[in-house]
């Protein structure tokens, strides 16, 4: 930590210096604030992992209220604060005696030290590439946020980031133990992550990413590391992006630091645009898995981090998401259609096929098939006003018996025959720009 602090001050020391550095003239400020409604009905039968017979469906409206403010000076400084409240309708009193949902979502600083270079200190939201293993999440209503400090260089066609954070639980006078139960979900974390643009079709993207996570038994660190990247194609009527990510090095599990990781994963998307309304994708993700009768410690089954995992894997969120499956990997092929009816109306149509990276196997501990189910995605997006936008969509798992394996779900429970999802919610966004000089 000694090394990430001093260098840190250097950057800031360089940074500081080159901006006093600039001609000095009348700074232009202005105050950007974004107010968000965004209330959203659902009804779930069968979301996450399969309802059961006897089990009736859930339904509520949950509701994101959020107001952010960013200012700005003159392209030298920069500072956002983003406030937020997440309920669901009905669940505080009409006479509240105390508040206690209101949370800090953002509060950053960014210091520009010339067109090139900045950084920016606090609480803040990394988000990259398809958000495959950082994403804002912003699905959900509480989104993710780090607190950490980012470095950010951009010239020209090349981008660079470099990310450091280091969390504690409290103000502490001895010991720097971070229990990560209730906190953020990592003692420390670095990253380098870069994209350049080679020509107006090909750019590609890569990141390196380390995890520090401290055991709660016997306090020993652990090291989990990320890389890989993208390879992005627009040309023409094509749109193509090929992934590769893999995972080495410890994860402290089962009360041991000491467990290896070695896994993978793999993804391919092709989209065509057919005319002006109609565009077709096509695509598959692999992510390796581990065998559920395996003897072995060595961790195989890839995990996607703090990816924004609503986007892939089907809309019902039965993979990584909220539910586990046995870590048995997973192998997602699908199909998609999108339809622009409008300049304000947009609809896709998505069908998955879901299968076991890994051996998937019954409480007789017996092989059965890989073949977890099939989903069907369909979502709408229609622009009623500046500003102002309806969403909704319905899903349906047409989940096989291997399902009941890989959710626990035991011979004597019986999956419902039919398992759907329903969702409506309006997004009430609008922005208000002053110019303070």
């Amino acid at each position: 930590m000694k090394k990430i602090f001093s260098f840190l001050l250097l950057i800031c020391f360089v940074g500081i210096n080159a901006v006093q550095a600039q001609d000095k003239k009348e700074d232009a400020e202005s105050l950007s604030i974004q107010l968000q409604i965004r209330p959203r009905a659902e009804i779930r039968n069968g979301v996450f992992t399969p309802i059961l017979d006897g089990q009736k469906a859930a339904s509520f409206i949950s509701q994101r209220s959020r107001i952010s403010l960013v200012y700005s000076k003159n392209q030298h400084l920069k500072i956002g604060f983003s406030s937020q409240m997440i309920n669901t309708w009905g669940n505080d009193p009409q006479v509240q005696p105390t508040a206690n949902h209101l949370s800090v979502n953002e509060a950053w600083a960014q210091l520009y030290f010339n067109p090139e270079w900045s950084v920016k200190l606090g609480r803040q939201i990394l988000s990259y590439d398809d958000e495959r293993i950082l994403g804002a999440l912003d699905w959900n209503n509480s989104g993710r946020k780090h607190d950490a400090a980012l470095i950010d260089f951009e010239k020209a066609k090349f981008k660079l980031n470099v990310g450091l954070a280091f969390n504690q639980n409290a103000e502490k006078i001895t010991n720097t133990f971070f229990d990560n139960s209730f906190s953020q979900p990592y003692k420390s974390m670095q990253f380098v992550w870069m994209k350049y643009q080679i020509n107006d079709a090909i750019s590609f993207s890569a990141i390196g990413l380390n995890l520090r996570v401290q055991n709660k038994i016997d306090s020993t660190i652990a090291n989990l590391f990320t890389g890989g990247g993208n390879l992005f194609i627009h040309k023409n009527k094509w749109n193509v992006q090929g992934t590769y990510y893999f995972q080495l090095g410890n994860k402290p599990i089962l009360n041991s630091s000491d467990i290896k990781t070695k896994a993978w994963m793999v993804a391919i998307k092709a989209g065509y645009q057919l005319d002006k309304k109609w565009t077709a994708t096509i695509g598959s993700d692999y992510l390796s898995g581990r065998d559920m009768d395996a003897t072995s410690t060595t961790i195989t089954s890839f995990d996607p981090l703090y990816s924004t995992g609503h986007k892939f894997y089907g809309s019902m969120d039965y993979f990584y998401v909220s539910s586990p499956h046995r870590n048995v990997g997973l192998w997602d092929s699908y199909v998609g259609i999108n339809y622009k009816a409008t300049n304000k109306l947009e609809s896709q149509f998505t069908l998955h096929h879901f299968e076991a990276a890994g051996k998937v196997v019954n409480f007789a501990n017996q092989p059965v098939g890989k073949q977890l189910g099939n989903e069907v995605d369909f979502s709408f997006n229609y622009s009623i006003m500046n500003d102002v936008k309806l969403s909704g969509g319905y899903s349906q798992m047409f989940a096989n018996s291997s399902m009941k394996n890989v959710k626990n779900i035991t011979n004597n429970q019986t999956m419902k025959s039919v398992q759907n999802w329903f969702w409506l919610s309006f997004n009430i966004n609008p922005t208000i720009l002053f110019k303070l000089k």
